[in-house]
């Protein structure tokens, strides 16, 4: 494990976008995602309580409403090939 990156380090991404990816194909998988981490926010909302339950619910809020701006971007946006 670095505990020093180089700065060509910062520069990189673990991850990277496919090429040729379309923004409709983006945004479907963006959707997805935040799908499944809205359940994971709510599931852990449910099993917990005070104000952690107060927190992680409003967690699924920010979450929920990003989904919803996601999917209706497809009608919004034409398409783009990333």
């Amino acid at each position: 494990m670095k505990t020093n990156p180089n700065e060509d380090d910062l520069l990189t991404s673990v991850f990277k976008v496919k090429p040729g990816l379309s923004s409709e194909e983006a945004l479907v998988n963006a959707s997805e995602i935040l799908a499944l981490v809205a359940a994971m926010a709510n599931e852990q909302a449910f099993s917990s309580c005070g104000s952690r339950r107060l927190q992680i619910f409003g967690l699924a809020q920010l979450i929920e409403n990003s989904k919803l701006l996601v999917d209706i971007a497809p009608g919004k946006t034409s398409p783009v090939n990333l």
